[in-house]
């Protein structure tokens, strides 16, 4: 049982890796239309942004994290954390729509976007510590190579 569940999650954590490149795809758009001044665009990469996180969120609370607990329940209280992380990051990004014309909306989504980050670093590290099976330490390196914090507060590697 545990064999095929640890199949299953594995391939359901490949699948949130694409969806956090496509994430982070929406924000270099985003980051686009900041330096273009197109607050039309902003506006619309935010919605798209805003919808990608929340489908991101329903499946990690709906498939990974169930999974994951049933993998290693001594683990909960890890996965509560990043569930909590959820509702905080929803609410902040209903704050942010609710003032995307505001002027300050670059910095405020910025420092969105660098806790988030932070949050998917934990998130990814505790994935592949139940899914490898290990019990160890975290895994301090975040597998990014050289980037370059972008207007955001993204990371893009060129």
């Amino acid at each position: 049982m545990a064999r095929g569940l640890r199949f299953r999650i594995q391939r359901a954590a490949r699948k949130m890796a694409e969806q956090h490149q496509h994430i982070h795809g929406i924000l270099r758009d985003f980051d686009h239309a900041l330096a273009d001044g197109d607050r039309q665009r902003v506006m619309e990469v935010f919605d798209s942004y805003r919808s990608a996180l929340e489908a991101h969120f329903s499946l990690e609370e709906g498939v990974f994290f169930p999974g994951l607990h049933g993998l290693q329940p001594q683990r909960s209280a890890e996965l509560d954390a990043l569930s909590q992380d959820h509702e905080s990051f929803a609410a902040e990004l209903e704050r942010l729509a609710e003032s995307i014309r505001d002027v300050q909306l670059e910095r405020a989504f910025g420092e969105l976007v660098t806790d988030l980050g932070q949050h998917e670093r934990r998130e990814e590290q505790i994935v592949r510590r139940l899914t490898e099976g290990e019990g160890g330490e975290d895994d301090q390196e975040d597998g990014s190579g050289s980037a370059s914090p972008s207007r955001s507060g993204v990371e893009s590697s060129s």
